[in-house]
């Protein structure tokens, strides 16, 4: 987001769709306040509204568009496997190959795809505490749904990316390897995407760099404090011959943070997500 002389930004636009728009996907409505969508100004936002925003949204071709969004916005999860967009069928073209997502394949053809992955152990205690106090309070949720984690939609859509030979094909990172050494990872992912490297693009002090920050945060309260509480992203201090942790160490640290039942909750997500997040590292860029 420090590139916006050369970008226009999305966060999570599928999601608007996916959680508030007439052709929602999620079941999570169900559990929100009752005018949470109406609140949200999202409650009209199709899955066709939503792209029609992104595909319109520098007139004059001086930007590129960069997308941060979560698979299974754009690839039904297991608890909907059969959802559709309506908005978007009439786009669909016919005998075309097997595209998993909702989205037109000439859409998907369209776009150089970025993937980004975090050991579950470390990224699942993470989203579970925005539904505790107190940043339940901002995101009006209470429930961590282990449906919605995105691991398995990741997989599928890697596949089938490779699988019909997109090219480029895409690149995959894990957040690892981003924390330990920034420079080599943003390095080559800029060059994938014919975007000029430069240092700079590690940090973020302005009041602008945080009120654009902000701007695209703020629909989805309590979910990206730590970023917004951020000024750069600084290699994180390796802990040298630490052995990784057993399953034992982790309950023990999740239930002294969160007791019992979040540990249990924390557990068995984790578990569900171990599979396709060690098939996908297999896959991803190496440091040189």
């Amino acid at each position: 987001m420090t590139r916006r002389d050369i970008l226009s930004f999305f966060h999570e636009p599928f999601g608007d769709a996916f959680y508030f728009g007439p052709e929602k996907i999620s079941p999570a409505h169900l559990r929100w306040p009752a005018d949470k969508i109406e609140r949200s100004g999202r409650g009209h936002y199709t899955y066709d509204w939503v792209l029609q925003s992104i595909l319109t949204a520098d007139k004059d071709l001086t930007k590129r568009i960069f997308i941060k969004d979560m698979s299974y916005h754009i690839l039904p999860p297991i608890h909907s496997i059969t959802a559709r967009a309506p908005s978007l069928q009439a786009q669909n073209l016919p005998n075309e190959s097997p595209n998993p997502t909702l989205l037109p394949t000439q859409v998907v053809d369209a776009f150089k795809f970025v993937f980004l992955i975090r050991d579950p152990a470390s990224a699942i205690p993470s989203l579970y505490r925005c539904f505790i106090p107190p940043l339940s309070a901002q995101t009006e949720d209470t429930s961590l749904d282990p449906t919605e984690l995105g691991y398995r939609e990741l997989r599928i859509l890697f596949d089938y990316l490779c699988d019909k030979n997109k090219n480029p094909l895409p690149l995959l990172i894990d957040a690892d390897d981003l924390l330990a050494n920034p420079e080599a990872i943003l390095g080559p992912l800029c060059a994938y995407l014919e975007i000029p490297y430069s240092p700079s693009m590690l940090s973020w002090p302005t009041a602008e760099d945080h009120e654009f920050a902000f701007s695209l945060f703020e629909k989805y309260a309590g979910y990206h404090e730590d970023a917004l509480n951020s000024t750069a992203l600084i290699p994180k201090a390796e802990k040298k011959d630490a052995a990784p942790r057993s399953g034992e160490e982790e309950n023990d640290d999740w239930e002294a943070k969160y007791d019992k039942e979040g540990m249990q909750i924390i557990r068995s997500a984790v578990d569900a997500c171990r599979d396709d997040y060690e098939y996908l590292k297999s896959f991803r860029m190496r440091p040189s």
